[in-house]
């Protein structure tokens, strides 16, 4: 699996936002971010916690 900025996209992760450009991009349909998300986790995609906190 690619990650979104080999994709072109301006996105480090799989967001629901860059799910839902792609899907456009590809297919030419427009789903609302929501329901990207719906999608997401009835699939059994789940928010990622960090593992440790980011100290700058």
């Amino acid at each position: 699996m690619k990650k979104p900025d080999q994709l072109k996209f301006n996105y480090a992760l799989w967001a629901r936002k860059a799910v839902m450009e792609l899907i456009e991009r590809e297919y030419g349909i427009k789903i609302p971010i929501r329901t990207v998300g719906d999608y997401l986790k009835r699939w059994g995609f789940t928010p990622q916690k960090p593992a440790r906190r980011a100290y700058e």
